[in-house]
């Protein structure tokens, strides 16, 4: 099992937009994923809680957090919801480069990041359901 967390930088005047995406990004069951969750940050009046620099007053922040049989799966599964790329020509210098489109609810290209399980505890409590 592989986690894989996304980081989406989203417009702060898009969210719903983005949470609306998000829901309609269907994954077919039998793909490899375990269960995707979707999470925001929230502050805490705890400041113990509120150690992990996440966040930013120009845009909004999501955190996916996808269960995976396999980083195989992941990328078979959701290779139609990555962004494209494609070639670009400076205007003044025609050099060409490779551009990344986003989507126009991000404040910038989301991040990604890969994570294998080191160990595994449980609490004795079961996950509740998906909730769609």
């Amino acid at each position: 099992m592989v986690i894989i967390l996304v980081h989406w930088l989203i417009r702060s005047d898009r969210i719903d937009s983005f949470i609306a995406t998000w829901k309609g990004m269907t994954i077919k069951q039998g793909c490899g994923l375990y269960r995707e969750i979707l999470t925001a940050p929230v502050e805490h009046p705890n400041p113990i809680l509120n150690t992990f620099s996440i966040t930013d007053r120009r845009y909004a922040t999501f955190i996916n957090i996808g269960m995976w049989k396999s980083v195989e799966d992941f990328d078979a599964a959701i290779r139609d919801y990555l962004p494209q790329t494609y070639d670009v020509i400076h205007p003044k210098t025609g050099q060409a480069k490779k551009a990344i489109g986003i989507e126009d609810f991000e404040f910038k290209i989301r991040e990604r990041v890969v994570l294998e399980v080191v160990a595994s505890r449980g609490g004795g409590e079961v996950l509740p359901p998906s909730t769609f």
